[in-house]
């Protein structure tokens, strides 16, 4: 039997998508805790939140053989998930929503699927720049800035190393006012 079809990897998959899930969760609930007051109770929502993803990561490397997806690959699938749920999960929500009536559900699905869009598009421009090697160079000058210390360059490139602070390159991004 491959292992893809046994019920063990159904297991995994499982543990995987509940640990995911929880993460989320437990980072919710530890934003309301911190909202109410509870500092202590939202830092143990917090640790319980970062054990949850450490234990959807060790699910997914057994998943994989060991492996976890390289970064090509994790930004393709964001695309693809991101450009699923924006243009056909989300849209068909919106469609049932208004046909039951509910055009404020409506109005939020349609919403979201527009923001999943975005995001759809900026995981296609990241995979696009990693496979031309133009993540930290372009092929026209552009002002960088560093996102650890603010330090704006110019140039083809992103500094290797900030000339203010110290960060590394993977510091430094495209310089938008609108982002500042």
């Amino acid at each position: 039997m491959e292992f893809q079809q046994s019920r063990t990897f159904s297991n995994l998959q499982n543990a995987y998508e509940l640990e995911l899930m929880l993460s989320t969760i437990y980072s919710i609930y530890g934003d309301i805790a911190r909202q109410s007051g509870y500092q202590e109770i939202g830092f143990i929502y917090d640790t319980f939140q970062r054990n949850s993803k450490e234990h959807a990561r060790i699910w997914l490397r057994q998943m994989n053989q060991g492996l976890l997806p390289n970064l090509e690959e994790a930004l393709a699938a964001s695309a693809q998930i991101e450009n699923y749920k924006g243009s056909q999960l989300y849209r068909q929500n919106a469609i049932i929503a208004g046909e039951e009536g509910y055009t404020n559900l409506e109005s939020l699905f349609n919403g979201i699927a527009n923001i999943d869009l975005n995001h759809a598009l900026q995981f296609e421009e990241n995979y696009n720049n990693l496979l031309r090697n133009q993540v930290f160079c372009k092929p026209q000058p552009q002002f960088w800035i560093c996102m650890q210390c603010g330090n704006i360059m110019n140039g083809l490139c992103a500094p290797e190393v900030c000339p203010v602070c110290g960060f590394p390159q993977g510091y430094y991004r495209l310089y938008n006012v609108e982002r500042v």
